[in-house]
């Protein structure tokens, strides 16, 4: 017997304990299934709404900071698919409810500006075939899609067939060398956004927190971040620091704890975190200005957010003051304008090699 059950008889017999005094109307289970029904289909279309936005944001930006990413450069389409085996159990029926996807594949986002919406791709059109080759139902299809479509694509554009409203189409789509960051949103109550390397991750308290403009300037910091290999500075700095906290720790006998390996390698971690910060909202508005977006509104968002962390308006850590950061996007803005007037290309101010 658990300790749950003799607590359980043990109240039982209060018979005294205080109870509500409201008259509480009798409930209809079937009602609350139907709330329970209904309430799995707002969430699954809020994640869903909430994806598709970042995917809408993230692609002009991706694809106008192509010069800037290096190696880290792929051909896509801009779309996404899905089938109703991508959810479990109850969220399953709601998918189907919710969002309108069945069995087969279904063409469920068109990112903006994006090869997939100027080929004509309809966001619930379902794939029947890509290059010719039929798509089996469910997962499989999936897989077998963005297999065929992977392949297709380093031979040039690629041969949909489509069926909307009951008529099949046949679509070509040409891709597009864009940035190879992948934007994801998590359910993560907290403001915050920030990048692995191979993803631009934001919360979804952050999604709620950004407006149009707030979210192109700091997926654009983002996508900085990546473009400018910060993670794996951060990584390389992080080593560095932990061999010389290694060599301390056998030279002071002890490496049983590891004291400054662990103490060196955070602080290498964070060297230059600040700069890293400063460099990325510095090249975040190049992309922005190559992406044609509205710079004048990009400085605002850290006004906003020192709304929300009234904290970080003059105290810097691992990232500049909120009020540093407006004033050196406004700086760089002047910079940007400049070079228009010039005609030059919009790229940043590299250092020069030491």
């Amino acid at each position: 017997m658990t300790l749950r059950m003799p607590m359980l008889i043990l109240l039982s017999g209060l018979g005294g304990c205080v109870a509500p005094t409201t008259r509480l109307a009798t409930i209809e289970p079937a009602l609350i299934e139907a709330e329970e029904v209904r309430q799995r289909e707002l969430y699954v279309s809020e994640w869903d709404k909430t994806q598709h936005r970042l995917d809408d944001a993230s692609f002009p930006l991706l694809a106008a900071a192509t010069d800037l990413c290096k190696d880290d450069v792929s051909l896509r389409i801009g779309i996404t698919l899905k089938t109703v085996d991508m959810y479990e159990g109850e969220y399953r029926v709601a998918a189907r409810s919710a969002l309108g996807i069945g069995d087969g594949v279904t063409i469920h986002g068109v990112a903006s500006e994006s090869p997939g919406e100027r080929a004509g791709i309809l966001e619930g059109d379902e794939l029947v075939s890509v290059n010719g080759s039929p798509l089996p139902m469910g997962m499989n299809g999936v897989e077998r899609a963005m297999e065929l479509i992977s392949s297709g694509i380093s031979g040039g554009s690629v041969q949909f067939t489509v069926s909307r409203n009951g008529i099949q189409q046949q679509l070509s789509v040409t891709p597009e060398r864009i940035c190879s960051y992948t934007p994801v949103v998590t359910m993560d109550d907290f403001i915050n956004a920030f990048a692995d390397g191979e993803n631009v991750i934001f919360t979804y308290s952050m999604m709620r927190f950004a407006n149009g403009d707030d979210l192109a300037t700091i997926l654009a910091h983002e996508i900085a971040h990546n473009a400018m290999d910060h993670v794996e500075a951060k990584k390389q700095n992080s080593l560095l620091g932990g061999l010389l906290g290694a060599v301390l720790d056998v030279a002071g006998g002890t490496t049983s704890s590891a004291f400054w390996t662990e103490e060196l390698g955070g602080e290498g971690a964070s060297r230059h975190s600040s700069d890293f910060e400063r460099e990325a909202d510095y090249v975040g508005m190049y992309m922005l200005a190559r992406a044609n977006k509205d710079l004048e509104a990009a400085p605002n968002v850290w006004r906003r957010m020192s709304t929300i962390n009234p904290g970080a308006i003059a105290y810097e850590s691992s990232h500049p003051s909120s009020a540093e950061r407006f004033v050196r996007l406004t700086e760089a803005i002047k910079e940007i304008e400049r070079k228009r007037d010039l005609g030059v290309a919009l790229l940043p101010e590299m250092k020069e090699p030491s």
